[in-house]
């Protein structure tokens, strides 16, 4: 097995598992979101981090640009989406599930780091950086995106639906002490 081809096998890992156990309307509503703190946030850690020096994608060749594997923010949104569908309603249960997800993302960069995907310049350290703060802000900004989201009226569709007028009620003086019209 290549190391060029170890993302792709990664990502579709994650699509497999995305479509398997999350319903497509909660595909289609957590997309949005794992694309702005996963894919957007992946590409914007990676572009700082290439350019202080710290850590940068290798042996990707082909499946590449300005140092950003094709498939990482790709797998980066479809992980989020994973993240965000099964995030706790509860706080508690949410703290640690979000320390678990940062744990899981250093793991996981150390491992691509160890098969030669990933070049760090400060070791463990570079591992523990960046996620920090992306899941702190990947959390806090889904559950306040969603309770945004909660509050507002739900439209449905494009258009207006267009309902048939009720027939008014009688005024107060045709009406008979009983509550029957006259």
């Amino acid at each position: 097995m290549t190391a060029n081809l170890i993302p792709f096998y990664y990502t579709i890992g994650f699509t497999v598992i995305l479509v398997a156990l999350v319903p497509r309307r909660d595909i289609r509503r957590l997309a949005i979101y794992g694309m702005i703190f996963g894919g957007l946030a992946d590409i914007l850690v990676v572009s700082f981090a290439n350019y202080i020096g710290e850590f940068r994608y290798i042996n990707y060749e082909p499946f590449g640009l300005f140092g950003i594997h094709f498939m990482a923010p790709i797998a980066w949104t479809v992980f989020f989406m994973l993240y965000f569908y099964f995030l706790p309603s509860e706080t508690v249960y949410r703290y640690v599930y979000t320390v678990m997800g940062m744990l899981y993302s250093m793991m996981f960069c150390q491992t691509i780091t160890k098969l030669g995907i990933l070049s760090l310049a400060n070791g463990l350290i570079d591992s523990i950086a960046p996620f920090v703060p992306w899941y702190l802000v990947a959390t806090w900004g889904y559950i306040k995106l969603t309770e945004e989201e909660e509050r507002q009226p739900r439209r449905s569709g494009t258009f207006a639906v267009l309902q048939p007028a009720a027939k008014p009620l009688p005024p107060e003086s045709e009406k008979l002490p009983d509550g029957s019209k006259s």
